[in-house]
């Protein structure tokens, strides 16, 4: 993942740079290796000498990753694919939508995360997940949600590092090509011919070039990278780690009463040599709650010797509470509202580990959905293009040919029965229609679909009450009428 190995080489724009730099910085804490961050900063916070009396480094709590582990549940259920059903058993086959778990997480985390699609001659489907960190893209003028040109780094095993780079620019001579990072070309040597002009494979049946990229973002905004949002976050993150290096250095060295003595040495305090003889300014003796420390009279001392004791310098169990309160602060600048975090544990000392709700998972998951959607049916009709000229076929190739719907985080017995008795009260007082109300129950159903199954279902009741009417009819008494009425 290239997050300890060697790296490629650096942008040549500052602000590229950076903007490499804080992702990375990112990834590191999504996947669980930022020890030499958390190192860093301890040292930008306390200096060298009190970082290494503090150390082991605590990574037990890492918001960053746990909060958008929790809130990318939009893929736990395979979504349903409509408008070929080849193409959306490729997209299984492929193990998109298991994918799609992880590229969900790090998007939320790193704001965009890119997918190359490929397709070989026998018709398998290949989606590769690429870190936004890998890669330089530029769009269309005036149009930041097109691409035009992605620039990929790959490790060749040979050439070492190599940029990959599609351009569809200039419609007219789209290219893909291989170069190292001194500018050589060397398509023949990695892609094993020159894909330039009409050789250029990605291509709609009407010829149209395409990339066979796609870019999810975390929200839509005016550019094609939202690298900094939520720095709030990362930094928080990082500081929280401190905080709980500090505790355990507390916990292990300062969390009871610290002891002195006037007069008097402490037998086996001094530091010899090999040769027996005492080293001057050296003195040492391991002390702990549990150990019990020899005494001698000090004969350079003429008072009389005392020995006594100074509190415990810190409260480990309010220290601990007062980590948790700024954890939930964290979550709040992720968009996690403190009410919606509850601990998983009444125990102070887990006051860290903290879980979001099932309902702010699924608000989270509201207003994710529409930009993941979009990503996903450009993913399934990039699929379908490519079969295309793979294999023959000729599936649709738009996304607006496309439908795609998710189950998400599946709620419970009770969310169900709360959302229908809802949903009722409101058709009833006049306020929500029968097909309005079934997409509600039915995200992502068009309309058109929603006016079937309302009408199917309303005539499906309509046969059943006629024939229960029919079969109950013979049964009836005849009533006759009263002569006198």
């Amino acid at each position: 993942m290239q997050l300890t190995a060697a790296l490629p080489p650096p942008p040549k724009d500052t602000e590229e740079v950076q903007r490499v730099e804080h992702t990375r910085l990112r990834r590191r804490l999504l996947y669980s290796c930022y020890e030499t961050d958390l190192d860093a900063m301890i040292r930008r916070a306390v200096g060298n000498v009190r970082s290494d009396a503090w150390k082991p480094l605590d990574l037990t709590a890492n918001p960053y990753l746990s909060i958008w582990q929790q809130t990318a549940v939009l893929y736990d259920s395979a979504p349903a694919v409509a408008g070929s059903e080849a193409v959306a058993a490729a997209m299984v086959e492929a193990g998109a939508w298991s994918l799609m778990q992880r590229v969900q997480r790090d998007t939320l985390g790193l704001r965009e995360m890119l997918v190359r699609v490929a397709v070989d001659e026998g018709g398998t489907v290949t989606i590769r997940p690429v870190f936004p960190d890998m890669v330089q893209v530029e769009v269309a003028p005036g149009d930041p949600s097109r691409p035009v040109k992605v620039k990929e780094w790959l490790r060749d095993p040979e050439l070492g590092w190599v940029r990959h780079v599609y351009d569809i620019g200039n419609s007219a001579a789209p290219y893909y090509a291989a170069f190292t990072a001194s500018g050589e070309d060397v398509s023949e040597q990695v892609l094993g011919q020159s894909f330039s002009g009409d050789a250029y494979p990605f291509r709609l049946a009407n010829g149209t070039p395409i990339l066979p990229w796609v870019v999810y973002h975390a929200a839509q905004t005016a550019t094609v990278f939202d690298p900094y949002t939520m720095r709030e976050v990362v930094e928080g993150s990082l500081m929280l780690g401190v905080y709980l290096t500090f505790f355990g250095h507390v916990l292990r060295d300062s969390s009871w009463p610290q002891r002195y003595v006037i007069g008097a040495r402490v037998l086996g305090a001094d530091v010899v040599d090999g040769q027996g003889n005492v080293l001057a300014g050296r003195r040492e003796v391991v002390t702990d709650p549990a150990t019990l420390l020899e005494l001698e009279l000090d004969p350079t001392y003429t008072g009389q010797p005392l020995v006594g004791q100074w509190s415990a310098s810190a409260d480990p169990a309010k220290m601990l509470e007062a980590i948790s309160m700024y954890e939930r602060r964290v979550l709040t600048l992720a968009g996690i509202q403190a009410p919606e975090v509850t601990r998983q544990d009444a125990d102070i000392r887990s006051g860290y580990s903290l879980a979001v709700s099932r309902e702010q998972v699924r608000t989270l998951q509201r207003v994710y959905e529409p930009q993941f959607r979009r990503g996903d049916l450009q993913t399934i009709a990039i699929v379908a293009t490519l079969l295309n000229r793979a294999t023959g076929t000729a599936y649709p190739e738009s996304p607006a040919d496309y439908r795609i719907t998710y189950t998400g985080l599946p709620k419970s017995s009770a969310e169900r029965l709360g959302e229908l008795a809802e949903i009722k009260a409101r058709t009833e007082a006049g306020l929500l229609g029968p097909i309005s109300a079934y997409i509600e129950l039915n995200p992502g159903t068009p309309y058109p679909e929603a006016f079937s199954a309302v009408v199917s279902a309303r005539l499906e009741q309509s046969a059943v009450d006629e024939a229960v009417a029919a079969q109950l009819a013979p049964s009836l008494p005849v009533v006759e009428p009263d002569p006198s009425e």
